[in-house]
């Protein structure tokens, strides 16, 4: 696979301008860790800023379509406009185009990044509006918006791909929920006693084992921004399967032992600051025996 670079002189990143070799250095990195060979690389200066040369020489070179399938690397969000609206703009024009848009320092399609960095005091002005609406026509036609689920990656066709060594991951945890009647803490601590990494190379938490366990993409259904499409891509679980899942997920969430189950309320919504998952609340009790055979 190829990719192309796209660099913007004088851009800023966390406070501090990011110069056109720094750029350089990151998208030459990006391309050597994820195995991308490089096809052509774009500048726009200061002086040439408002031309936008560069960037139409890429979206060029892009259409011309005799390069096979290509990526789009940029450093960050901000070599693609000052605020979100006009880097989730440039970010579809490029797409459209025929390129997916990746950030070289985070490794993550940048549509992930502009979804998981919209605030609410963009929501509603006419960009946002055009924003939403245009990966709204990419969900309606199953084309995959962000990271893909574990066990999966985005195909050429933009449609999410089996990735064998992860879905026999993802099939044999359903199998120790189902089979093994396996709680998820003790699923964790099977994947990890197997020495099984997750696809960043951690260990595996409650929290990730739980959230595949909940993912209808397993299903073959792909899920986006109120869309949901059946079908859309090879399924790893069955819909039975799948069903008595979330059956015995919801039997243990009531309590299957008659005990009433405090909330936490910040469960799902305080992420870890290490490793960017959600956090949950887990409740400890300790028993033990008197050497009287009394239970405490």
């Amino acid at each position: 696979m190829k990719a192309i670079g796209y660099f913007v002189e004088g851009t800023q990143a966390n406070g501090a301008e990011r110069t056109l070799s720094q750029q350089t250095d990151r998208f030459l990195a990006f391309c050597q860790k994820h195995g991308y060979q490089v096809a052509a690389t774009f500048v726009d200066t200061k002086e040439a800023e408002e031309a936008e040369n560069g960037f139409h020489q890429m979206l060029n070179f892009i259409e011309r379509g005799d390069h096979g399938f290509v990526v789009a690397v940029v450093d960050g969000l901000g070599v693609l406009g000052s605020d979100l609206g006009r880097a989730a703009v440039k970010m579809l024009t490029i797409e459209e185009a025929g390129a997916t848009v990746y950030e070289a320092e985070s490794g993550e399609e940048a549509a992930r990044a502009i979804v998981g960095q919209w605030s609410e005091k963009e929501a509603g002005t006419p960009v946002s509006e055009r924003v939403r609406a245009a990966m709204r026509r990419r969900a309606v036609r199953g084309e995959a918006l962000g990271r893909p689920p574990y066990g999966y990656c985005v195909g050429a066709n933009r449609r999410l791909e089996i990735v064998p060594d992860e879905a026999v991951v993802v099939q044999y945890i359903f199998r120790l929920y189902l089979d093994e009647a396996l709680g998820i803490r003790r699923i964790a601590g099977r994947l990890n006693e197997e020495n099984i990494p997750t696809r960043r190379g951690g260990q595996w938490s409650m929290v990730s084992v739980r959230d595949i366990l909940r993912n209808r993409a397993y299903l073959g259904t792909y899920s986006r921004f109120g869309v949901r499409i059946p079908d859309s891509h090879p399924a790893l679980v069955s819909p039975s399967d799948f069903r008595k899942v979330q059956e015995n997920m919801a039997k243990r969430r009531r309590g299957g032992t008659g005990r009433s189950l405090k909330p936490f309320l910040l469960s799902g919504l305080v992420f870890c600051g290490r490793c960017g998952n959600r956090m949950i609340g887990v409740s400890r009790r300790q028993n033990w025996t008197t050497q009287g055979g009394e239970e405490r």
